[in-house]
């Protein structure tokens, strides 16, 4: 199985999975009774994608605790849908997987594939909206102070995939957390940019000192050849 391919729009999230068989996997997530509209949506979509990447699509609908009904697939004679259908509450107890979570997390444990999807379908697994915003907040406080290299992208996939059923404030301090997380990947990468260049420069100053050619210098610093000679003239060479 690959990396999901996530797209968020107007707050709901579609997500496809390129499966080791060259299939796609496109998974459904509801916290409300399912409708005959929901299968012509997502039947909708299928085609869509079909159309797209012309490759074999499973569809997957999972739902929140407190659904119980199992829709009926859509049969509308020229087409058939098929699908499988989660209810979290028959597999999964939402205070057991919190406590499982956190003290991994805690503890500097290293999540496996079957914890990341775990903890992104969390808050889905409490029947209570109160209680699906105060786990979200609760796994996103262990992630943030963790601060390892897969937090952030733990807790957007979290949020998208459970953004219609969170609830204030916990839901602003959660996107709060994620535009910090940003901005500082954004500056880092800055700083680290800014570093590779003061590299590449003092590269091109040993070189040219010790009595480099300005295409060699440009080749061994991976500077521009402008940017080599603007470096000459200010050694005085």
């Amino acid at each position: 199985m690959h990396v999901p391919l996530i797209d968020v729009k107007d707050q709901t999230m579609d997500v496809v999975l390129a499966l080791e068989d060259d299939s796609l996997l496109h998974l459904e997530f509801e916290s409300s009774e399912p409708t005959m509209a929901d299968q012509i949506r997502y039947g909708h979509y299928d085609l869509e994608l079909f159309a797209q990447q012309q490759k074999l699509i499973r569809r997957i609908v999972i739902f929140a605790a407190g659904i119980q009904k199992t829709p009926e697939p859509l049969h509308i004679g020229s087409l058939t849908t098929h699908q499988h259908v989660i209810h979290l509450n028959r597999h999964f107890d939402g205070a057991d997987e919190l406590e499982r979570a956190l003290l991994k997390i805690q503890r500097h444990k290293p999540l496996d594939a079957q914890d990341k999807i775990r903890i992104m379908l969390l808050p889905m697994m409490f029947e209570k909206p109160q209680e699906r915003s105060q786990a979200a907040w609760k796994i996103t406080e262990a992630l943030h102070q963790e601060n390892s290299d897969n937090s952030t992208y733990l807790i957007g996939t979290m949020v998208a995939a459970n953004f219609s059923n969170l609830l204030s404030p916990e839901k602003e301090k959660i996107l709060e957390v994620l535009r910090m997380a940003y901005a500082f990947q954004e500056l880092y990468r800055e700083f680290e940019e800014k570093g590779r260049e003061e590299a590449r420069k003092e590269t091109a100053i040993t070189a040219l000192k010790n009595k480099f050619d300005v295409e060699t210098v440009a080749k061994l610093s991976h500077l521009p050849l402008e940017k080599v000679l603007e470096i000459k003239k200010e050694l005085g060479l």
